[in-house]
């Protein structure tokens, strides 16, 4: 994990110094063991340009910390990387990948090698890369925008891109269309980058055989084809929708080799994190809820870490003023309609005492049941069940560096998911019921991408309400479509504000690329149940791993499983999709 800083600058359109040295800051809560800038003078179509590359770096590749930006003093070269390479390129097993890539980005001769090269990596990334000999700045997201990445367009200041930025700016996301190009010899029509324009070259469906093709005229092959759209037929009737299917051939074909790509995917981003603290100390951390999920990476992760070491799972739990008030009105309502008397002998009721913990949250109550059944299929690992307690004084404390954070995502749902990742991925709270204990993992990993891709969420069951089949598979294109639009910048910029990174094993390029391609009668069967037939495929997966009690556990939606959804009551007609005021 790393932080980027680039501004593109002239006499007309200088750098806020104030700004920039805030940007700073808070790119160096991203990538707190090292900093560093480099700035390039150059002179385009007679003007005089000021380049500044700003980078911060988070350990997590290699036996010692590589500074960035890369610079090569032969070349003129400068890259600025922000992100994991997990395939496409070869890594070797204690390399770093920045280095690496470097080397390669020298050895690209033309533009076509030089996209060829970043549409071939396997993982999340944000860069910004400057080819001196073609004095053309280069920039982008990965294809599903796990990495935060956005830009500054002035018309009377600089050009800038971060991976985070401050709140009162106009800022926006980079959008994960594709790479993103600024030749600064050429004059654009539009000030956006102090007179230069910038060219997309767009990711786009094609036939990986026509990949070269598709690069020479200016595209780039996503690594994944459209959902297989084949409607299914001649399928066996249902006896009981409440019961879990009979496993075919077909069915047992597709567990092997999802097990075998989501287990790889888990492997290359767990089995290689250098070691900073004591052996022993978890490296890695589960965003636990206990839910299906996250509780198969974590059974997944459980092979490939050595069992002389911890891992930690991170469950977050809200106290929930406006819960807990319409908890006490209902009690109070059935006291009064049990004991009721003539209106004036009514006494006042009196609160009776409860054992139960305010923060015994949905998603608490499950992961204490999950974790339970992690130790019994692996009893000699240690398993940290860290109960995050947070109480509604600390959350609000802390709101407004959450806004911050999020920015510029700026919704109440953005808030209540962002407030409890921030608080999730902190990692500050106890285990074993009361001793007090820090998660210091660096690499944290969440289930997110399985919803979408397995048919999670109840929009899918909707959609095969209404229009069977073929609804339900238009409904699920639509979700891998937009996953690089939706949500996951914001995450990473939420849960990188305390010197961490999360990465999401079921949106490896290759995990997604293998569940394209399967008939959809494979990846969930709503004619079943809730709780059997959305993800139907993971659950199989879960029962393999012998969970078999989280096999049948369905999604709940952070914000309610935690609490966060609402918590002040103040606006009871507010909505998730609502502007914060």
């Amino acid at each position: 994990m790393c932080g980027i800083l680039f501004s593109l600058s002239n006499k007309d359109r200088p750098v806020n110094e104030e700004e920039w040295e805030i940007l700073k800051e808070l790119n160096t809560r991203r990538g707190p063991d090292a900093q560093n800038l480099k700035q390039v003078h150059c002179s385009c179509d007679q003007e005089e340009l000021t380049l500044q590359f700003f980078s911060t770096v988070l350990h997590l590749r290699g036996p010692e910390v590589v500074p960035q930006p890369r610079f090569n003093p032969a070349t003129g070269d400068v890259l600025c990387w922000n992100g994991e390479i997990f395939g496409g390129v070869q890594v070797g097993f204690g390399q770093n990948d920045t280095e690496v890539l470097m080397a390669q980005l020298e050895k690209a001769e033309s533009e076509v090698e030089l996209l060829s090269l970043f549409s071939t990596i396997e993982g999340p990334f944000a860069f910004v890369f400057y080819k001196a000999a073609t004095n053309k700045v280069w920039f982008a997201r990965d294809c599903l925008g796990r990495r935060s990445l956005l830009w500054q367009k002035s018309e009377t200041h600089a050009f800038m891109l971060s991976s985070v930025a401050k709140a009162d700016q106009e800022w926006e996301e980079v959008p994960a269309h594709g790479i993103y190009c600024i030749d600064l010899q050429s004059t654009g029509s539009e000030p956006v980058a102090c007179n230069k324009s910038i060219k997309l070259y767009p990711w786009t469906y094609h036939d990986p055989q026509d990949r070269l093709e598709t690069l020479q005229n200016g595209n780039l092959t996503f690594p994944f084809p459209r959902l297989n759209a084949t409607i299914p037929s001649d399928l066996a009737p249902i006896e009981n929708e409440d019961e879990d299917p009979e496993i075919d051939e077909s069915m047992n074909t597709a567990i092997d080799e999802f097990t075998f790509e989501l287990n790889k995917s888990v492997k290359n981003r767990v089995a290689d994190v250098p070691y900073l603290d004591s052996k022993g100390q978890a490296r890695v951390a589960i965003l636990f809820s206990g839910g299906l999920d996250c509780i198969c990476l974590a059974a997944l992760a459980d092979q490939h870490l050595p069992l002389t070491e911890s891992i930690d799972l991170l469950n977050v739990a809200f106290e929930n003023p406006r819960i807990e008030k319409a908890k006490s009105q209902k009690v109070k309502t059935k006291k009064n309609k049990k004991n009721k008397q003539p209106e004036e002998e009514i006494k006042p009721v009196i609160e009776e005492p409860t054992v139960r913990s305010i923060y015994d949250t949905p998603d608490r109550l499950t992961g204490r049941a999950g974790v339970e059944e992690l130790r019994r299929i692996s009893p000699e690992r240690t398993w940290n069940f860290v109960e995050i307690n947070v109480p509604y004084p600390e959350a609000m404390e802390y709101k407004q560096r959450i806004i911050d954070r999020m920015y510029p995502l700026d919704t109440v749902m953005d808030l209540s998911i962002a407030m409890a990742f921030w608080f999730a991925s902190r990692g500050k709270g106890v285990i074993h019921g009361s001793e007090e204990y820090e998660s210091h993992a660096r690499v944290l990993i969440s289930g997110l991408g399985a919803d979408e891709q397995l048919g999670g969420y109840s929009r899918h069951r909707e959609a095969f309400r209404q229009g069977s089949w073929e609804k339900l598979i238009q409904e699920t294109q639509l979700d891998v479509d937009r996953i690089s639009n939706r949500n996951l910048g914001r995450d990473d910029r939420i849960m990188s504000d305390h010197g961490k990174e999360v990465r999401f094993p079921f949106l490896s390029t290759d995990v997604v690329n293998w569940l394209c391609r399967q008939p959809i009668e494979l990846k969930m069967d709503l004619r079943y149940n809730r709780g059997i037939g959305e993800k139907i495929l993971l659950r199989h997966v879960a029962r393999r791993l012998r969970l078999i009690n989280a096999s049948r556990n369905w999604k709940r939606a952070i914000q309610f499983g935690a609490k966060t959804a609402k918590m002040t009551g103040e606006n009871r007609s507010e909505k998730g999709q609502h502007k914060l005021l």
